[in-house]
């Protein structure tokens, strides 16, 4: 009961979390438009305070260690591959990583009151499992913001993983990566799946749990490199990490 009461709360905080951050952005996102081409960005930078105040707001996360943050933003634009734990990892991330799209299959991204309009200024695109010409359109516009500068934000296992052993890996992100010739960064997100695991909305714990949030070197694409190749080595380099 507990454990539901507290995951209410935390439901709760971030929906009214957000609320005030539409309210605050959404204005400099539909002005912005005047002088950039990037009006997203106006709009993450504001919400990405929304996100670092609901973690020091939420009762169940402890210390978050950033390791290797000289690693976070410094490639623009590049593909960042990321572990995948829980439905929090995308936020926390978004506390860090300035100026990025990111795909989303969750069915609750195309719910018009709830995120539909946030979502497309914040660069977030709902890309349902099986119609590829979804797919298809969802990575031209991840093309589209590669060549504008931003970077993408890619959960490569397509799926939540509490296990030490890596899924096997989407090929989107690498394609990405040879396609434009732009590294990826690997990421290593490590404490969030004891907090919200998959298939469960409800707390695992009442307890604070510290996360760890590690920045790997970039990983560039070869010479005539396939993304078959690409993808192997950067699956390795990740799982070499989890593994010791």
């Amino acid at each position: 009961m507990k454990k539901k009461l507290i995951s209410t709360y935390i439901y709760i905080l971030f929906i009214i979390l957000m609320l005030f951050a539409l309210l605050t952005a959404y204005p400099i996102f539909i002005l912005s438009h005047i002088w950039s081409k990037k009006p997203r960005v106006y709009f993450q930078k504001i919400v990405q305070k929304y996100f670092q105040l609901f973690y020091k707001l939420m009762p169940l996360i402890g210390k978050i260690t950033i390791n290797n943050r000289k690693n976070a933003n410094a490639f623009h634009p590049c593909i960042y591959v990321s572990t995948h734990q829980s439905s929090i990892d995308y936020t926390l991330l978004a506390t860090i990583i300035n100026d990025y799209v990111t795909p989303s299959n969750h069915f609750i991204s195309d719910y018009f009151l709830f995120m539909k309009i946030p979502r497309n200024a914040l660069g977030v695109y709902y890309i349902p499992k099986g119609k590829l010409s979804i797919v298809d359109a969802g990575y031209k516009s991840f093309n589209d913001a590669l060549d504008l500068g931003s970077s993408v934000i890619i959960f490569p296992e397509g799926t939540r993983n509490n296990t030490q052993e890596l899924r096997t890996f989407k090929s989107g992100a690498f394609r990405l990566s040879i396609l434009q010739n732009i590294p990826i960064v690997p990421i290593i997100i490590n404490g969030t799946g004891t907090i919200v695991s998959k298939g469960s909305n409800v707390s695992k714990t009442l307890k604070k749990k510290d996360v760890s949030i590690t920045f790997l070197e970039p990983i560039y694409p070869e010479n005539s490199e396939t993304f078959i190749s690409l993808r192997k080595r950067v699956k390795n380099k990740m799982q070499q990490y989890i593994n010791n």
